[in-house]
């Protein structure tokens, strides 16, 4: 009964694994691997640039607000930055987008998704939000498919237009397009989980106590039992 039960869980999750590896990759297609690196303070900052001017047009962040920006120090957000993104809206006080709810669906059909918590809610988490962004193409005829084509999306049409468009992709330009996408992958990376750096930096610490405590420990036991055989 017992082998049973762990035959039936092990095959439980591997049907998981299956899953979890064909619903990451968008029905088949493997997701690129994005260099994202949220410890570094330059691609964080290129990533809010391209997040407020690019993404911000559509999609909001609104788990995040210009003062929380200029609180983390990973980021290093300057008052006179924040002023600048604010642009004509000095009164904001989060990642808010313009956009309507009504001029969205009327434009895509449904309301662009919130992206504070994007990298975590997608499987694949930041190389999903990388390959999307790398993903638009044409089809194998040349053409463009009705809706926007993206390999990895599910199903390949999907309803947010191609927001690096401008990006005629040649050579040189491929370069920045994926700059971008990693740059973006990065800093909503971050802002999911803000404090991410800070509880790594604790681990060591703890880690290196835990250990410590065990030679204590194990040196203590040593002393206690070295005259039982």
């Amino acid at each position: 009964m017992k082998l049973n039960t762990i035959l039936l869980s092990l095959a439980a999750a591997g049907m998981m694994f299956t899953s979890h590896v064909a619903l990451a990759s968008g029905g088949g297609v493997a997701l690129k691997h994005a260099s994202i690196d949220v410890v570094d303070r330059d691609q964080l900052l290129r990533g809010l640039t391209v997040f407020t001017d690019v993404c911000m047009g559509c999609h909001s962040a609104k788990y995040v607000t210009y003062k929380g920006l200029m609180d983390y120090p990973e980021l290093g957000v300057s008052r006179e930055l924040v002023d600048e993104l604010r642009g004509e809206n000095p009164l904001s006080s989060g990642l808010v987008t313009d956009l309507s709810p009504e001029d969205a669906i009327e434009s895509y059909g449904k309301v662009p998704p919130d992206l504070s918590l994007v990298v975590p809610g997608r499987r694949g988490g930041a190389d999903y939000v990388y390959s999307l962004l790398t993903g638009y193409a044409h089809d194998h005829d040349g053409k463009i498919p009705e809706g926007n084509y993206n390999t990895y999306f599910p199903g390949h049409s999907i309803a947010m237009p191609d927001p690096l468009a401008w990006l005629d992709h040649d050579a040189e330009e491929t370069v920045e397009l994926e700059q971008q996408a990693n740059d973006v992958s990065a800093f909503l990376a971050f802002i999911a989980d803000p404090h991410q750096n800070e509880r790594r930096a604790m681990g060591k610490y703890v880690i290196g106590f835990l250990i410590l405590l065990t030679l204590v420990l194990f040196l203590l036991k040593k002393e206690i039992w070295k005259d039982v055989h």
